[in-house]
Formats: structure tokens, C-alpha cells, sequence
């Protein structure tokens, strides 16, 4: 213990220098900042490197790089009457009143059981609506007989426009001409039209639409139903409905969709800006905000990327593994209640289209992919059943694998279920079909309507071409 004289010595602590207390101040104040800088310096280089990758491997990274360009001048030639057929239907639109009076029309003139006097007054109305679409259907016809590939640049619609949707209805005011020649026994004139509608295909892909197949199911039964078209026109539908079964349309659609995105989240980096980031001014805030923002912007982008590459990898499984894959991928990346643009500053800086973009893409085109895919190798089959029968006295083949190669280059799977597609056959007809959505065999079971009636209720228990001959009409 301490002595009194020793206690009376110890000198007293001295009060905190306000040298530490300034040191801890700006302490406080710079080492966020120094973990921002080596945050933003981390992600940077991770994004950075995950671009290296894909660019590497040679993806595709520009949006433009997705779209086929005419090489000849016969392509050339074939864009700019698309393009002028299209600019002709912007003028002349079909209204939802319009469509369902039309097919109403089209049910009744290619029905068995309506009067001659009805019939002919139903067709009638539907040559009315054609010759209102001559000019538009002559330039279809001259364009369907080129070579095409893809928009030359002067005919390219522009991105994320309507303009984008023309095919759609060019495609739908075809429905009406198909209809009637097929129904009133025109079947080389039905068929060369349901020709010109699937060449479409050509001109097709845009930001607006997918890969997505055109309504032509019921245009299709009726022209095998009603009519008996020549060989070598069947040979060359048969060839589209082949070519639109492509099975490296859907991961190279997804490919697309992260380019899309890019274009969002980087604009300007891979694809030329939208106009509407080249019109944007950024004021002093929005720059530093997006500045404050860039380590978490690059750390969901790559994330994004991640699941891009994941997204891929299940869009080139074979079918049907890539519907279970999808829907576990959607399961553990839910999309949310809206992949819009969000309106918060932040959201928007670091996440302009929204979370799991990726997910969206797959999930939100599988279902169409799947059908349009089911309902191409139906049509493609059908078409092959119909030229087998022709050959043989209306005999039925013992199973699909007979027309195997004269008929059908190669087997269509059901990409459903991985298996033969299905088929009914007697003398007085045939059923191709997938087992669609549910995955199970419903009989060839679905309601068929006119291909210009877009809405339905649910999912068709089964997706395919019925065929059943009611009479012999005159070919075209």
C-alpha cells in the first residue's frame, strides 16, 4: 500500500488531446468511404472479369447481333415488301369487334351443316374483307415467293415499338384469306396463302414478340379437312412447320433476353442506347446517386449474369427436363409481383428492370415455347400423315415411325413428354397431338376455334391437328 507522501505525488491523468478526439473524428468519417472505394473496387473487377467470360466464349452481348440481315438483293428486296405491307396494316386494323365477327363468319362457312344460301353470304363478307387487304396481301404473296432473311436497316422497326407487332397482324389478317379458300375448296390458293403466313417467320423475331408460334392450327385442318392441295406445296408447308421446331430457338431467345437486359442495365456498353437514355440529362444528383450506388449496381449484375448462364444451361436441356429444371430455377429466383421498371431511385439505379430478370425470361416463355414447339411438330406430322394416306389408298401407318424417311425427315418428339407424339387413325380420319401441359394423354382432346380468336380459357388438355374428311372439293 501506498505511503500519504508517495499518493501526493502521482501526477493526475491529463484531459484526452483533441488531437486523438479530431484523429477519431475524421476516422469516423473516411474509413466508410475507404470501404466504399475498396467495396466499388471489388465489384468492379468481379463484373469486370464476368464480362471477359461471355465475351471469351463469344456471346453474344449486342441486342443487334440477335437480328438476321439480307446479304442479297433478293433478301433486300423481300424486306422492303414486308416492310410496306406492314406499314399498310397500321392503317388498317383488326379491332377485337372486328376479329370475333370475322371468325363467327369463318365458323359458318366452314361448317358442314349451314346452308348453301348462308354460306355463300358469309363468304361473301369475308371477300369483302379481303379485297379491302388486296394491296397488302399482293405484297405478302410477292415476298413470300423470295428468299428473305431478317429487316434491311431502312426497313428495321424500331426497338420496343409497335411497329415490332406487324408480323402479328399481317399474319392475323391472313387468317381471313386461308379461311375461305380453304372452306370453299381453293386448296392450292389456301395453301400457297398458309404459306405466305408461316414465311413470316422470316421477318419475325423482334423485342416485342418472342419465337412464338402463329395461330394457323385450324387453318391447317381446314385445308386438309376440306381440300386436297398439291404434293408440292404440302412438302413446302410441311418444311416451315419443320424449321419453326427448331429446338436452338429457345436458348438462343434467352441469350437474347440478356442482351435485352445489358442494354438496360449498361446502356451504351454492348448495344446502342434506347432514345430514351440518349435524350436523358442526369443532373448533379442522379450522378452522384449513381455514382453512391455503382459497387451494389455491379454486385446484382453480376448475380444477374450468374443466372443468365444458369437460365442458358436449362434452355438447352432436353425436353421435357427443362420444364421440371425451369420450375425449380423459378422456385429458388421468384420473379416478384412485376418485372416493370421500379420508380425508386435506388431500385431503379441498381436494378432498372427489376430482380431475377433472368427467371422472368425462362419462366415467362417456356409455357409458349413449349406449345408453339408441340403444335409445329403436330402440324409438321399431320402433314406427313396426310401425304402417306394420299399414297397409299387412305391406309393408316402402323405407327409414326413408318414415315420415317420418305414422309418426315426424322422423328418428332412430343416435347412434353420426350415421347412419339401421339396419333389416331381410321378411314375417315387422323389425330396428331401432344399431350400439352398437364402431361398426360387426354384422348386428343381441345376446343378448336378460328385462328383469329386469340384468348382462351386455360391451358388445352392436349395440343394438336384433327383431320377428319367430310367431302371432296375441287383443288385449287
Amino acid at each position: 500500500m501506498p505511503s500519504e507522501s508517495e499518493a501526493e505525488i502521482t501526477p493526475p491523468r491529463r484531459p484526452l488531446s483533441l488531437r486523438y478526439l479530431f484523429i477519431a473524428v475524421v476516422a469516423l468519417f473516411v474509413l466508410p468511404i475507404l470501404i466504399w472505394l475498396v467495396w466499388g473496387w471489388i465489384e468492379s473487377a468481379r463484373l469486370d472479369r464476368a464480362l471477359d467470360a461471355l465475351e471469351a466464349r463469344h456471346e453474344p452481348l449486342d441486342v443487334a447481333q440477335f437480328d438476321l440481315k439480307p446479304t442479297t438483293p433478293e433478301q433486300r428486296e423481300a424486306s422492303h415488301l414486308y416492310a410496306q405491307a406492314g406499314k399498310l396494316v397500321d392503317d388498317q386494323p383488326i379491332t377485337m369487334q372486328h376479329a370475333a365477327a370475322l371468325s363467327k363468319s369463318i365458323e359458318t362457312v366452314c361448317s358442314p351443316d349451314v346452308e348453301s344460301s348462308v354460306r355463300i353470304g358469309q363468304s361473301r363478307m369475308l371477300l369483302e374483307f379481303e379485297e379491302s387487304y388486296k394491296p397488302v396481301f399482293d405484297l405478302l404473296e410477292r415476298a413470300s415467293q423470295l428468299d428473305a432473311m431478317g429487316w434491311d436497316d431502312g426497313d428495321q422497326p424500331a426497338r420496343q415499338s409497335m411497329q415490332q407487332m406487324r408480323p402479328i397482324t399481317l399474319a392475323r389478317a391472313n387468317v381471313v384469306r386461308i379461311a375461305r379458300l380453304a372452306c370453299t375448296g381453293d386448296g392450292d390458293g389456301a395453301a400457297h396463302a398458309l404459306l405466305a403466313s408461316l414465311r413470316l417467320r422470316r421477318v419475325w423475331i423482334g423485342d416485342q414478340i418472342g419465337p412464338i408460334g402463329l395461330q394457323t392450327a385450324h387453318s391447317l385442318q381446314s385445308l386438309l379437312t376440306l381440300t386436297t392441295p398439291s404434293p408440292a406445296i404440302l412438302e413446302q408447308i410441311q418444311h416451315e412447320y419443320t424449321a419453326g421446331a427448331d429446338e436452338a430457338t429457345f436458348p438462343r431467345w434467352i441469350a437474347r433476353q440478356r442482351a435485352a437486359w445489358l442494354s438496360y442495365a449498361l446502356p451504351g456498353a454492348f448495344s446502342d442506347p434506347l432514345p430514351e437514355f440518349a435524350e436523358r440529362k442526369m443532373t448533379p444528383l442522379d450522378a452522384v446517386t449513381t455514382r453512391a450506388v455503382r459497387p451494389l449496381r455491379d454486385h446484382r449484375l453480376v448475380q444477374e449474369l450468374n443466372e443468365f448462364d444458369d437460365a442458358i444451361a436449362i434452355a438447352k436441356q432436353p425436353w421435357p427436363e427443362k420444364l421440371d429444371a425451369t420450375a425449380e430455377f423459378a422456385t429458388a429466383h421468384p420473379r416478384g409481383a412485376s418485372q416493370s421498371i421500379r420508380r425508386g431511385l435506388l431500385d431503379t439505379l441498381s436494378r432498372p428492370l427489376g430482380a431475377h430478370m433472368a427467371s422472368s425470361a425462362l419462366a415467362g416463355y417456356i409455357g409458349v415455347m413449349t406449345e408453339t414447339l408441340a403444335r409445329n411438330r403436330a402440324s409438321a406430322t399431320a402433314i406427313a400423315l396426310a401425304r402417306y394416306r394420299r399414297d397409299h389408298a387412305e391406309a393408316c401407318p402402323g405407327s409414326l415411325q413408318q414415315l420415317v424417311p420418305q414422309y418426315l425427315a426424322a422423328p418428332l418428339p412430343d416435347p412434353y413428354s420426350g415421347a412419339e407424339l401421339k396419333h389416331r387413325c381410321d378411314a375417315t380420319g387422323f389425330t396428331v397431338y401432344s399431350v400439352g401441359a398437364n402431361r398426360k394423354d387426354d384422348g386428343g382432346r381441345w376446343e378448336q376455334h378460328s385462328d383469329l380468336q386469340v384468348s382462351r380459357r386455360g391451358n388445352p388438355p392436349d395440343i394438336g391437328i384433327a383431320v377428319q374428311r367430310r367431302s371432296t372439293r375441287k383443288t385449287g
